[in-house]
C-alpha cells in the first residue's frame, strides 16, 4: 500500500502574525507540496531549496522552518495555533500527523525563512541574497533586523526573553539587535545565477511579468532596501501607494539615476529618495519619510488603470479567459483594493491589448483559441480562408461562431432574430455580423457571430446559412433586418429558409429610413413615413401613406416596392412582437463590443467570450432573485400592468356580439373593439406584443378574470430563466490550448490595395501634371 501523502503549504515573503486564534502568516501566497508522512527532515529541505529558489550548495544560507501547530483549548473547546520550529526528524513528523489528528484541518502550515551569516530573512523566490563584497554607487542604509532563538521549551524567543509563542512581538523584522545586521538586497551576480530577465519571469509558467516588483507586491509597502528593475517600475509603486492612501505626489529633478518623490502638498512631510546600486543595478530605496502627514485627501486618478491592467496581464497571460469576478477576486486578494466591474472590464480589455498586440501572429494563434473554447464550452466553428499553393497554408477569410450555451438558450427566447453588422477599426479592416435573439425582459441576447473580411452577398448567405444550419431550425422564425439588397438577394434565393412559411422576414424601420432619406433628403417626409411604420393600427397607417402621396409621388412608389408588413407595424400580424427598430448602438453596447476597436481577432473573441459568461451571471441572478419576490412575469409585461392600475383614465367596456367587446374613454371620440379569444385589439398592440393592452386590461377587470392567462409563454420569468440556464466551463491556460484539427496555419487576410487618389485640380498641381502649350515661332 502506498504511503500516505500529506499537503502542505509553504509561506515565504511576508511575517508571523498573531490574532485571535493564535499564530497565522500574513502577506504571503502559499505554495503547495505533497509530503510523505514519514519524510525526512533533510529530504524535505533539499524540496524546499527547489521551491524558494535556494542554492542548495550556499552553505552560508540555510532555511528555518516552523509549523503552525493546533493546540485545543478545554475551557472554550476551540483550536489555538501556536508555533512550533522543525528542527528534526520528529519535530516534522508531529507537523505531519496534525490532518490525521485533527479532521477539521486539510493542510499541514510551513512558514519559511532563511538564515545567511546571523541574520533572519524572508525566504525570496529567487536566490535574492545580499553579497557583501560589492561595492556600491552609494553607501546605503543598514536596516535593523531582529534575531530569534528557540527556548528550552521548543518555542520562539527573541533576544531579551520575551516569548512569542505566548503572545510576545511577532515582528521578525523590525527590531534592531545590532550594527552589523543589514537589510535584504537584490544581488544579480553570477554566483547567485539570476538575471533581470530571470527576475521578471514567473517560476511557474516561463510567461513574463509586468513591470511591477515581485518583491513590492509581497511588501505592499515602501521602506528602505526596497529595489526595483527600473524608473518606471519604481514610479509605479509609489504611484500605487499614493493611490492606496488617496495622496498625489510629484516627482523632482534629480542628478542621473537618482529620483526623489515629494508629497504634492507643501506641507506634508512625506518624501522618497532612491538610486540606482551598483552592487546589483537596480534602483533601491535608500531614505522614505512617512507616512503623510498632510490630512486631505485626494480621489483616485484615472491613471492607477494603467496599474490595474499592469496586474491583470499577469494573469492573462496565463489564464486569458479569467471572468471578471474570479479577476476581482484575484485583485482583491492580491492588492487588498476591490474594484468595480466596470474598472476591471477597462483594465483587462487594455491588459488583452497588451497581450494580444501582434495583429499578424493572432492569425496564427486565432485557431487554438476557438479550439480551447470549442473542447470546453461548445463552441461551433466555421472557417473560410483561401488556400495557398501549399495547402497546409491559408490566408483568414473569416469564422463564424455560436456557443451552445445561447443556442440552448434561444429555445426558450421568441421566435425572433436580429442581424446587423459594424466595423472594426483595425489593421485589416474586419466587419463583425451578430445575430441576437431577444429575451423575456426585451434585452439583445448574443446568438451568433462571424468576422469577415468584406459584406457581400457571399458573407451573408455563409452567416445567414450558418445560423440555420448550426443554431436552430425553428419554424416560423422573424428575421428583422436591413432592407440591403445582399441580405434581400439571399434570402429570395431558390430554396432559401428564411421565407414563408420557415421564416418572415422584416425591415428594421430607422435603417429603411436611412435609405428612403439618402434618395429624397425630405425631413418632413422621413417623419411621415416613421409614423406610418410605427403606428400599430391600420386605419393611421392608410392616413400616413395618402399624405406621403400627396407630398411625393416618387416617394410612394418607392415605398410600395416593399410588401407593408414587411416594414409597417399595422400589418406585422404580430411576428415582430413590437421591435420596429435595430439600435446598432444599444445592440453593440449591451455586448459592450462598441469598444472592441484596436483589437486583434484573439481579442475581439476573448471581449465577446467575457460579455457573454457575465451577461449570463447577472441576468440569472437578477430572474432568481425576481422569482424570490413573487414575480411571474418578465419586465414588459409587469410595466404594462402597473400602467394601468395607476391610469387615470377609466374605460367604459360595453359587450357585443361574437364574445367581441367595445372600449371607450369618457371626453373622448376614439373607441377600440377588444376580441379576447382572438387576442386582438383594434390599437393593434395586443396582438403585436402579444400581452394584454390597456383596453384588454380594462375588458378583464370588468368581467373579473385573469388577464395573464392571455400573456404569450415567452414573457414568463420561467421561460426568462432557462433562457440563461446554461452553465459556462473553464477554458484551459494559454500554454494547454490545443491544435485545431483540420485547420491550416492561417495568415492575415490580403488587404486589397486603396484605389487611386482623384486628380487634382488645384492650379499648383494643375500646372505639374499638365504639359504648358508650346507656340512655334513662324
Amino acid at each position: 500500500m502506498a504511503e500516505m501523502e500529506v499537503p502542505v503549504l509553504c509561506y515565504w515573503n511576508g511575517r508571523i502574525e498573531y490574532g485571535s486564534n493564535g499564530v497565522y502568516y500574513d502577506r504571503s501566497t502559499p505554495r503547495m507540496i505533497k509530503v510523505k508522512r514519514k519524510t525526512e527532515l533533510s529530504i524535505l529541505l533539499d524540496q524546499l531549496y527547489l521551491l524558494t529558489g535556494l542554492d542548495i550548495d550556499d552553505r552560508r544560507s540555510k532555511v528555518r522552518i516552523f509549523g503552525r501547530f493546533p493546540s485545543v483549548v478545554q475551557q472554550q473547546s476551540m483550536l489555538q495555533f501556536l508555533l512550533l520550529p522543525v528542527v528534526n526528524d520528529s519535530s516534522l513528523e508531529t507537523m505531519l500527523e496534525v490532518p490525521s489528528k485533527h479532521p477539521s484541518i486539510k493542510n499541514v502550515e510551513l512558514y519559511l525563512e532563511v538564515k545567511s551569516d546571523g541574520v533572519v530573512e524572508s525566504a525570496a523566490c529567487s536566490p535574492l541574497l545580499a553579497n557583501p563584497g560589492c561595492s556600491s554607487k552609494r553607501q546605503r542604509m543598514d536596516i535593523p533586523v531582529k534575531l530569534e532563538k528557540v527556548n528550552s521549551n521548543g518555542w520562539i524567543e527573541d533576544e531579551e526573553g520575551v516569548d512569542i509563542g505566548n503572545g510576545g512581538d511577532a515582528d521578525m523584522t523590525d527590531k534592531n539587535l545590532g550594527s552589523d545586521a543589514v537589510a535584504q538586497v537584490v544581488n544579480l551576480t553570477e554566483d547567485n545565477n539570476i538575471s533581470l530577465k530571470d527576475l521578471n519571469q514567473d517560476s511557474s509558467s516561463g510567461v513574463s511579468k509586468p513591470c511591477l516588483s515581485s518583491l513590492w507586491l509581497d511588501d505592499r509597502d515602501l521602506r528602505v532596501g526596497l529595489c526595483f528593475k527600473d524608473g518606471d517600475e519604481l514610479k509605479k509603486a509609489v504611484d500605487w501607494c499614493c493611490f492606496k492612501g488617496q495622496r498625489s505626489c510629484v516627482m523632482r529633478e534629480a542628478e542621473k539615476d537618482e529620483y526623489r518623490f515629494d508629497c504634492a502638498r507643501w506641507k506634508c512631510k512625506w518624501t522618497l529618495e532612491a538610486a540606482t546600486m551598483e552592487k546589483h543595478g537596480l534602483i533601491e530605496i535608500i531614505n522614505y519619510t512617512g507616512p503623510h502627514t498632510c490630512s486631505c485627501a485626494n480621489e483616485p486618478q484615472d491613471s492607477y488603470m494603467e496599474f490595474e491592467a499592469d496586474e491583470f496581464e499577469r494573469v492573462i497571460r496565463i489564464h486569458p479567459t479569467q471572468s471578471f469576478t474570479e479577476l476581482k477576486k484575484w485583485y482583491i486578494e492580491k492588492i487588498g483594493y476591490d474594484l468595480e466591474t466596470s474598472e476591471v472590464r477597462i483594465a483587462k480589455n487594455e491588459a488583452i491589448k497588451r497581450v494580444f498586440g501582434d495583429c499578424d501572429q493572432s492569425f496564427e494563434d486565432f485557431p487554438k483559441l476557438m479550439a480551447a473554447l470549442h473542447s470546453s464550452n461548445g463552441l461551433l466553428v466555421d472557417w473560410k480562408y483561401d488556400l495557398f499553393p501549399n495547402p497546409k497554408f491559408a490566408s483568414f477569410r473569416g469564422v463564424f461562431c455560436a456557443f451552445s450555451q445561447s443556442i440552448e438558450g434561444f429555445q426558450h427566447c421568441r421566435p425572433l432574430i436580429i442581424v446587423d453588422t459594424k466595423n472594426l477599426n483595425c489593421k485589416y479592416q474586419l466587419k463583425l455580423m451578430i445575430a441576437s435573439a431577444v429575451d423575456a425582459a426585451d434585452n439583445f441576447f448574443l446568438l451568433a457571430f462571424a468576422f469577415t473580411t468584406e459584406v457581400s452577398t457571399d458573407s451573408w448567405r455563409w452567416f445567414l446559412t450558418g445560423i440555420r444550419e448550426k443554431v436552430t431550425q425553428r419554424k416560423g422564425l422573424c428575421l428583422i433586418s436591413s432592407p440591403h439588397p445582399d441580405i434581400l438577394a439571399v434570402i429570395n434565393e431558390s430554396g432559401s429558409q428564411w421565407q414563408e412559411p420557415w421564416a418572415y422576414h422584416r425591415f428594421c424601420l430607422r435603417h429603411l429610413l436611412s435609405r428612403f432619406s439618402g434618395i429624397f433628403r425630405d425631413y418632413y417626409l422621413e417623419d411621415l413615413v416613421k409614423q406610418a411604420g410605427s403606428t400599430s393600427q391600420k386605419e393611421e397607417f392608410d392616413f400616413y401613406m395618402k399624405d406621403i402621396e400627396k407630398k411625393n409621388l416618387e416617394a410612394r412608389k418607392w415605398l410600395d416596392q416593399f410588401p407593408q408588413n414587411q416594414w409597417a407595424l399595422a400589418h406585422d400580424n404580430g411576428r415582430r412582437y413590437g421591435i420596429m427598430e435595430i439600435e446598432t448602438t444599444s445592440l453593440f453596447v449591451d455586448f459592450n463590443v462598441s469598444h472592441l476597436d484596436n483589437h486583434v481577432l484573439t481579442g475581439y473573441v476573448l471581449r465577446l467570450f467575457d460579455e457573454l459568461r457575465h451577461s449570463f451571471d447577472e441576468s440569472l441572478c437578477r430572474i432568481r432573485g425576481n422569482r424570490k419576490c413573487g414575480a411571474v412575469y418578465a419586465k414588459p409585461v409587469t410595466e404594462t400592468l402597473v400602467k394601468s392600475r395607476k391610469a387615470s383614465v377609466t374605460y367604459d367596456v360595453m359587450p357585443l356580439d361574437n364574445n367581441a367587446f367595445q372600449v371607450t374613454a369618457p371626453q373622448e371620440n376614439d373607441e377600440w373593439i377588444v376580441q379576447l379569444s382572438d387576442c386582438t385589439c383594434r390599437c393593434g398592440e395586443f396582438q403585436s406584443c402579444k400581452f394584454p393592452c390597456l383596453h384588454a386590461l380594462a375588458v378583464c377587470k370588468m368581467l373579473k378574470i385573469n388577464p395573464l392567462q392571455y400573456v404569450d409563454d415567452c414573457y414568463t420569468l420561467e421561460r426568462h430563466c432557462k433562457t440563461y440556464a446554461a452553465t459556462f466551463s473553464p477554458v484551459p491556460e494559454l500554454l494547454a490550448w490545443p491544435e485545431a484539427f483540420g485547420v491550416p496555419r492561417l495568415f492575415p487576410p490580403v488587404i486589397p490595395p486603396s484605389p487611386p487618389p482623384p486628380p487634382t485640380v488645384s492650379g499648383k498641381s494643375q500646372r505639374k501634371t499638365t504639359p504648358k502649350p508650346t507656340t512655334k515661332k513662324s
